[in-house]
């Protein structure tokens, strides 16, 4: 049993609470403190701003970012590694925000599994309530760890390559052994299924709970990274069938009057990119794929002026219009709009493809201006739907996994390349370096990371 160095310096603040005995009574018991009572354990299912945040490293890395060159000086090196492909990101006196911010939503997770059903004071409706959350919130964050950490899920292969620790108990001492990508992803596809067989709620308050609607949209985005495309499409269907509800941007009087995110009802659960990956350059092909009637345009980028360091050109606009809003990368309306219409172009149901995109489109178009598409072969209609899904799902970073996996399919792989201070960098497909590093600062001190 190895001591979990880095968790102690992670975590150990968790338990630091000065002004919040209100909200999360503790006891110490030893090196661990234990919460008591069933309302402790949902403010800690609460604390939103630690279990929603996502990382987003990746953001930088994929192809619909794209640095000016006079911006290429004011970034950090943790933007420049990143956006450079490095096969190391951060030097020995930083940490990896990503995989702290996970390991930490991970811990919330693992302490409200292990605690809640024994807790006092609660019902035991209340207790199943926050306990079937729990696993939605593990299972998302490990499904971030291992696209970004681990190594691409191929459905032809055993999956045996390493990825990322599975830490399923709250202990302050353990192994940090990477598991394989294919026992993270039966664990995720276990949490999922586990939050369902514990009547994961309906129609929670807020978007940042998790309800069952969730718990189908994360198994069909899981099953879509799998290639499991008839059950990822089973899922968004099952999604739709409980929130389907878009944005008409043609009723917006501008960007400022989008919804924030926590009350945006295409949001199906909230989760949100870290703060520090906001403002990146969008790319020139990117913005150019823009028809000048797609509404998208002005509603989801903004000059790169507002951001800092400025830049010419435009980045992702929506956390910019409100401070309230965040970067969602969790599941929602348009995204399961999305991957039906691949699933459905994959199984080779072209016109429904086809139909699912023009829903999305009609709510995106300028009044009175052609958004229908059309396609008369399978692969037209993957192909705009591929197309569609870059434009909706603009800034996020969900360019960065579907390169992933689309490296899989040779119609499309593709080598990319960028200049970064007159450096030339190429990502070929399938290459080591569409995995992140582990940091070497946590390698360090449990070898058994770098196995």
């Amino acid at each position: 049993m190895k001591f979990l160095k880095f968790t102690l310096y992670i975590f150990l603040p968790i338990f630091l609470f000065n002004s919040c005995r209100d909200y999360v009574e503790v006891e110490p018991v030893g090196n661990n403190r234990i919460l008591k009572y069933t309302s402790d354990y949902r403010g800690l299912a609460n604390n939103y701003t630690e279990i929603s945040a996502s990382g987003g490293i990746y953001l930088l890395a994929d192809a619909d970012v794209e640095f000016p060159t006079s911006y290429e000086s004011k970034v950090s090196n943790i933007w420049g590694n990143s956006y450079s492909w490095k096969e190391r990101i951060y030097d020995p006196s930083q940490a990896d925000s990503d995989w702290n911010s996970l390991y930490k939503a991970i811990y919330y997770s693992n302490v409200i599994i292990n605690g809640v059903m024994s807790s006092q004071n609660g019902t035991e409706a209340q207790k199943k309530e926050i306990y079937a959350e729990a696993f939605v919130h593990r299972a998302f964050a490990y499904l971030q760890l291992v696209n970004t950490y681990g190594p691409q899920f191929d459905p032809t292969s055993a999956n045996s390559e390493k990825a990322v620790p599975l830490l399923l108990k709250p202990e302050l001492f353990s192994s940090l052994e990477r598991s394989t990508v294919g026992q993270v992803y039966d664990q995720i596809i276990s949490d999922l299924k586990d939050a369902l067989a514990n009547n994961i709620q309906d129609n929670p308050e807020f978007n940042v709970l998790p309800s069952k609607r969730a718990v189908y949209a994360l198994l069909a985005r899981t099953y879509l990274y799998m290639g499991s495309y008839q059950l990822s499409l089973d899922n968004a269907k099952k999604t739709l069938a409980m929130q389907n509800t878009l944005n008409d941007l043609k009723t917006f009087a501008s960007g400022y009057s989008y919804p924030v995110l926590i009350e945006n009802p295409e949001v199906i659960f909230s989760k949100t990119l870290l703060p520090s990956y906001n403002g990146a350059p969008l790319s020139t092909e990117l913005l150019n794929s823009f028809e000048s009637n797609d509404l998208r345009y002005n509603y989801y980028t903004i000059p790169g002026t507002n951001f800092f360091p400025s830049y010419a050109g435009r980045g992702f606009g929506i956390a910019a219009y409100s401070y309230t809003n965040g970067v969602n990368v969790g599941v929602s309306v348009p995204e399961m709009y999305l991957i039906s219409a691949e699933c459905y172009a994959r199984l080779g149901q072209t016109q429904l493809a086809i139909d699912n995109l023009n829903i999305l489109r009609a709510k995106r178009y300028k009044t009175g201006t052609t958004y229908q598409l059309s396609a008369s072969t399978k692969a037209e209609a993957l192909n705009l739907a591929l197309s569609e899904r870059q434009k909706e799902l603009i800034g996020r970073g969900f360019r960065w996994f579907d390169q992933r996996r689309l490296n899989l399919d040779p119609a499309f792989q593709k080598t990319y390349t960028r200049v970064f201070k007159t450096v030339t960098y190429t990502l070929e497909p399938n290459s080591r370096g569409y995995v992140f590093p582990i940091n070497q600062n946590y390698i360090d001190l449990n070898p058994e990371l770098g196995k």
